[in-house]
């Protein structure tokens, strides 16, 4: 017999259970609930009915530290079943499509690789909807090939977008290494490779996704009754709820025998296929799910359609591509291909990728051949293949100087959010701790950060390391800082002028005996706006001084102090600063 406890604790893990289900019914599953989103990115999977949003933790703790905006992937179910309705589908069919979309999810968390998409926050799901949560991202490569067209409001770097020979060689690389791995460490198979199952982060690497096909490699090969896709064999324009991979990226023994042979070059024809649309901008298989018109294009494959790829990759791509299971290369022999061997781009964005491996003698041999090869490198490879890596190994402090350069100048071609996303969180550390070379190098840029930040963290990080430089011995740091003084001064309020860097510059001009620094130090107070509105009180103080100074830099240098006098008591008395 139940104790009173007992049915007191039971009967409050059912309320629990409850004002659970009843909360989650009004809110939407877990992920909406702990992060708020941003903006639409894009859509992914099978159909790409997965909406992909940016977004940030609702609350401290809720996000790691590594990911401060996240990616939140959204199935809209009551649209999936409306779709599923108006194309006459069963509500079984529905059932079975979102079990897919399950084991898919399932599978990502499971996985530990850098060539998978990172999972942040399990699935969940309520009546309504599914979400979760995985590393930050761009979009889907089918967004970035122009499939759109279920994303409402286009986001602008997808609009008109072109992936550049060097991405695409970039990426498939990674492809082929994720490969690899899955076929020799995890000994899976993916089934369902295809642009809307792969993924390009938003720091530009492209990793796999899209599980919900995978099968066992050990037990394709002892097992027989592996079934095979079933595919119209007319045109089926809806794709409403695709229960099998999409056909224009599918091996052909995978449909033609009733008892297919599954394997993992399965995985490189499709990766074939996947390599041919990135290269030419056009599938080489679009048939619409029609079965004979994918075994028409199949059988008269011609010389002219590999006429758009470049020489050396052909062969490759042709054993890629060959309906022969046994002619097709693995995901690693694809990786020494002379399309990938022979580009030198290639090889620094390699290296790049794995740059925290390597001594601080071998990276400073290849950052200094790196200075060379800036103008080989278009922005968009610039930024999300070559900053990314650079910004982590500034914590290096040994490399600082010659990596530093390099992030500011790609820095230059930021937007302020990009930059502020991006970039400035790796700066912050350098900005807070600079010293020596790397303070000047700093303040030399300080308009270009000032520019692309916004003002508390000015306020937070630059204005300190401004005044650290007053602050320096080394003349070539103040004389900087003093240059760069006018223009910091007016994106600030009066009284942080005031307390900030009126009383440095006044300072610097009162103790200096460089020449250049007085210099500075005067020009600030003499003729840049934001010090010119002070009291007469500070040019009366400031006059003896000038006096030596104007015979400290000897005859050579004529200027007129009663001019000076003259100019300075015409301008505007006002207390202080």
């Amino acid at each position: 017999m139940k104790t009173l406890t007992q049915a007191l604790a039971k009967t409050a893990a059912v309320i629990e259970k409850r004002v659970h289900t009843t909360v989650q019914e009004v809110t939407g599953p877990r992920p909406l609930q702990d992060y708020e989103l941003l903006n639409k990115i894009g859509s992914a999977g099978p159909g790409l009915v997965w909406k992909l949003y940016s977004a940030k933790a609702t609350r401290e703790g809720t996000r790691k530290q590594q990911y401060p905006v996240v990616c939140v992937w959204v199935l809209d179910k009551q649209a999936l079943s409306e779709a599923r309705t108006c194309a006459g589908l069963s509500k079984a069919a529905e059932d079975a499509f979102l079990d897919k979309i399950r084991a898919d999810a399932g599978r990502l968390v499971r996985f530990r690789h850098p060539g998978v998409v990172h999972v942040v926050q399990a699935l969940d799901e309520n009546k309504n909807a599914m979400a979760m949560v995985t590393e930050p991202l761009f979009a889907s490569v089918a967004n970035a090939l122009g499939n759109v067209e279920n994303v409402a409001n286009v986001p602008k770097e997808l609009q008109g977008m072109e992936i550049g020979l060097l991405e695409v060689k970039h990426g498939l690389l990674q492809i082929a290494e994720s490969l690899d791995f899955l076929h020799n460490n995890a000994r899976l198979i993916h089934q369902a490779l295809s642009p809307e199952n792969v993924f390009i982060t938003s720091s530009g690497a492209w990793k796999l996704g899209g599980f919900g096909f995978t099968i066992s490699a050990d037990q394709a090969s002892r097992d027989s009754s592996v079934q095979p896709f079933h595919y119209a064999e007319y045109d089926v324009e809806d794709s409403a709820l695709p229960l099998q991979p999409s056909l224009n990226y599918s091996a052909p023994e995978l449909i033609q025998s009733k008892t297919p042979s599954v394997g993992c070059s399965s995985d490189i024809f499709s990766f074939g296929c996947l390599a041919y649309h990135l290269i030419t901008h056009k599938p080489l298989f679009d048939c619409h799910n029609n079965v004979k018109m994918y075994m028409n294009t199949l059988t008269y494959i011609s010389s002219e359609a590999f006429s758009s790829i470049p020489p050396e990759l052909v062969p490759d791509l042709q054993r890629m591509l060959s309906p022969k299971e046994s002619f097709r290369p693995t995901a690693f022999d694809f990786t020494g291909s002379p399309f990938f061997r022979d580009d030198t781009r290639l090889r620094a964005l390699c290296f790049l990728d794995h740059i925290l491996e390597r001594d601080n003698m071998q990276k400073s041999e290849f950052l200094k051949a790196l200075s060379d090869m800036w103008k080989d490198f278009d922005p968009c490879v610039l930024r999300y293949k070559v900053l990314p890596p650079l910004c982590a190994e500034l914590r290096n402090l040994v490399m600082q100087p010659m990596i530093l350069p390099m992030v500011l100048t790609i820095a230059e071609s930021q937007d302020k959010v990009d930059f502020e996303l991006s970039t400035l969180p790796a700066l912050v550390p350098v900005l807070s701790s600079a010293a020596g070379e790397t303070l000047l190098l700093l303040v030399k840029h300080a308009e270009l950060i000032i520019l692309k930040t916004n003002q508390e963290n000015l306020i937070s990080h630059i204005l300190p390391l401004l005044v650290r430089a007053y602050d320096d011995t080394d003349p070539r740091i103040q004389e900087e800082a003093l240059r760069k003084s006018a223009f910091i001064a007016k994106q600030l309020d009066v009284q942080l002028v005031k307390q900030g860097i009126s009383p440095r510059v006044h300072g610097l001009t009162l103790k200096t005996t460089v020449a250049a620094v007085c210099s500075f130090s005067l020009f600030c107070y003499i003729y840049d706006g934001f010090l010119l509105v002070c009291s007469f009180r500070l040019y009366v103080e400031v006059e003896p001084y000038l006096s030596r100074y104007f015979v400290f830099m000897g005859r050579g240098k004529k200027i007129c102090l009663s001019a000076l006098r003259s100019d300075i008591e015409c301008l505007p008395r006002v207390d202080a600063l």
